[in-house]
C-alpha cells in the first residue's frame, strides 16, 4: 500500500452529499473517501445528490477510474440519483469530463460540470425532484 496522496471533505445538507477535494487523489485516497462515502448513504434519505468541489477538473489514473467506477454503482443503487461538479477551472475538462461519462454513464447517473455552486444546486434540485 502507498500513502494516501490527496484530501477531501463530506458533509450532508438534507439530501445532497457535499465534497470538497483535491483534484489529485491516489487509489489509496479513493479508496478512503469510498469508506467514508458509504458512511454518510447510511445517514442519507432515500434519494440523494452528490455536489462535489474541486479547484479543477479532476483527472483520474487508470485504478482509481475502475475503482471510482464500482463504488459510484453501489451508490447508485443505494439512491444517488446525480452528480454535479463544481470547478472554476476548465484546463482538462475534455479528458476529465470523459472519465466520468465511463464512470456515470453505464449506471445512468446523470452528471454536469458547472462555474459557480448555485448553478450545480439549481441543476440538481430538478434532478431530485424529477425523481421523487
Amino acid at each position: 500500500m502507498f500513502r494516501k496522496i490527496g484530501s477531501f471533505d463530506i458533509s450532508a445538507e438534507g439530501d445532497l452529499v457535499v465534497v470538497r477535494s483535491t483534484p489529485q487523489f491516489n487509489l489509496e485516497a479513493v479508496q478512503a473517501y469510498a469508506a467514508d462515502m458509504a458512511q454518510m448513504i447510511n445517514r442519507m434519505p432515500a434519494r440523494f445528490g452528490v455536489l462535489a468541489h474541486f479547484v479543477e477538473p479532476p483527472i483520474m489514473g487508470p485504478e482509481v477510474e475502475a475503482s471510482m467506477r464500482e463504488t459510484a454503482r453501489q451508490r447508485a443503487e443505494r439512491g444517488m440519483v446525480a452528480v454535479a461538479f463544481v470547478t472554476a477551472e476548465h484546463h482538462g475538462m475534455s479528458i476529465s469530463s470523459g472519465q466520468w461519462n465511463r464512470v456515470y454513464d453505464p449506471i445512468n447517473v446523470p452528471f454536469a460540470f458547472f462555474g459557480t455552486e448555485e448553478e450545480a444546486r439549481v441543476w440538481l434540485r430538478g434532478k431530485l425532484d424529477a425523481a421523487k
